[in-house]
């Protein structure tokens, strides 16, 4: 059952005209050519042709998958029969993920298979010009295992992205692949000391200490004790260590999804964790990657069966608002109230609640390029949902990058917002989020159109480049200082 108590039905009506303004979301899906009903697992948005929109990759868990093309106003046209061998792949594929391994300027993709059979490989498809071209061979990184999801970040900050895999299963072990700089990879999952034999269902790279190094947080989760959840902390030595435990977010509910974001604005990255049996969790980072459980006090301790989390400032007033996607009775929208605690909203907009239908991944997106977040939500064995934002007040600076030093896509920097000496938001490129989905390489924040602001990007090679006097209202992209050729 939903948690919904009488308290906070009180805070909501007592709030009254706050809630008046609050974004409609509207079932454009058929309109948008989105509506795939496969086996949905996975969403991943990339711009796979470089004409500055994002397109959509849908992972499906048996049938085939679909790479839809974005026009740029929102309207999608699927190419996934053009676009190269082993895009419609048609084997148990969940959370896909695009991420550029050779530094070309085209988002490459990798698809982990589920292990439907033992001669099932997982696939590397290289993106040459818009096509892909398949070379897991070459590169190495076509393991047999049951691997649910794929996350990517530079975890040595040598310039190239690496890959580790989230394996499911008895004994399974997960995998850390290095990229070596040539188009290769190499297993070095033993040396680093990450090979969590849990059953894994997702894998999230984040800076969780702050010192600019690339921590990783795997969830597990097994019927029906659950399974306690693993944090490894970079050593910047090429190993990592576990601090599940002193962090405090080893979690042991059943796992499935997990998203890092500043929710409280003080510059560090909190944690929401959807359990698909036990209350979801929300935990406040103190900065060091220690952290306090929230959930219970920010009315986010739902106990549907949680799965797929994605926090974004879908109504542009500054403060990151939440959609958890539930595989039991319906999904939440939470309004952010600003003062640590959120409201779910989503009877303000009926549709998003996916009710009576299994949602699996779901991500924030700008699908028209009006600066205001719009919601892609995958179901299963059913059709998958679009829904537009019509905010569209202004309020909102979204930021770009572009690594020269660091990994082309800029995936593990971190991007201050300012205003005079008030940080207004901090945010972080990532490749994966939430249950088997991949965010757009786009940061957006909600600000005030009235005013200018101070943007600072720390990239991972630590690079630091600040633009002052920035206007909201615009896409911002910001190069590293440094050349390639230094790489």
């Amino acid at each position: 059952m939903k948690r919904l108590t009488i308290s906070l039905i009180a805070a909501a009506l007592a709030a009254g005209p706050a809630f008046a303004g609050a974004p409609l979301f509207t079932d454009i899906t058929s309109k948008a050519g989105v509506g795939d009903a496969g086996n949905g697992k996975g969403v991943a948005f990339a711009d796979i042709d470089n004409d500055g929109d994002w397109d959509l990759y849908v992972s499906n868990k048996g049938g085939a998958n679909k790479l839809l093309r974005n026009d740029g106003k929102g309207v999608f046209t699927d190419i996934t029969a053009e676009a190269g061998e082993g895009v419609g792949d048609a084997g148990f594929v969940m959370g896909s993920v695009f991420f550029d391994f050779d530094n070309d300027g085209w988002t490459d993709l990798y698809l982990p298979k589920g292990g439907r059979y033992e001669i099932e490989a997982n696939r590397l498809l290289k993106n040459v010009g818009g096509t892909f071209v398949d070379v897991t061979d070459k590169a190495g990184v076509g393991s047999k295992e049951f691997t649910y999801a794929a996350a990517s970040a530079d975890f040595d900050n040598d310039g190239f992205l690496d890959l580790y895999l989230a394996n499911y299963g008895v004994g399974a072990k997960n995998i850390l692949y290095r990229n070596n700089g040539d188009g290769t990879f190499t297993d070095v999952t033993d040396k680093a000391g990450v090979g969590d034999r849990s059953w894994s269902w997702m894998a999230v790279w984040a800076d969780v200490n702050g010192d600019n190094k690339q921590d990783l947080y795997v969830v597990n989760g097994r019927y029906p004790a659950g399974e306690p959840n693993t944090l490894y902390i970079n050593n910047g030595d090429g190993t990592f260590s576990d601090a599940s435990r002193t962090s405090g977010i080893a979690d042991n509910g059943w796992g499935l999804g997990a998203a890092f974001a500043d929710t409280d604005k003080d510059g560090d990255l909190d944690l929401f964790i959807s359990n698909y049996v036990g209350p979801n969790g929300y935990f406040i980072n103190d900065g060091t990657g220690v952290f306090t459980p929230a959930g219970e006090s920010a009315g986010l301790a739902d106990t549907g069966w949680g799965k797929g989390p994605t926090f974004g400032d879908f109504d542009n007033d500054g403060d990151l608002d939440l959609y958890e996607g539930d595989c039991k009775v319906a999904n939440q929208l939470y309004r952010n109230n600003g003062d640590g605690t959120y409201t779910d909203i989503a009877q303000d907009s009926p549709s998003t609640r996916c009710a009576a239908v299994r949602t699996k991944g779901t991500a924030f997106v700008d699908i028209d390029g009006d600066g205001d977040l719009d919601l892609y939500a995958v179901n299963w064995a059913a059709e998958n949902k679009l829904f537009l934002n019509s905010t569209n007040n202004g309020n909102w600076l979204k930021v770009r990058l572009t690594g020269t030093l660091s990994n082309a896509m800029g995936v593990g920097s971190r991007v201050w917002v300012r205003s005079g000496s008030k940080v207004e938001g901090v945010a972080e490129m990532a490749t994966s989020s939430g249950f088997c989905a991949q965010p757009p390489q786009e940061l957006h924040f909600g600000v005030d159109a009235s005013k200018t602001y101070t943007v600072e990007v720390r990239f991972p090679s630590g690079q630091v480049k600040v633009i002052e006097n920035v206007t909201p209202g615009q896409v911002l992209t910001v190069e590293e200082p440094g050349k390639v050729a230094l790489r």
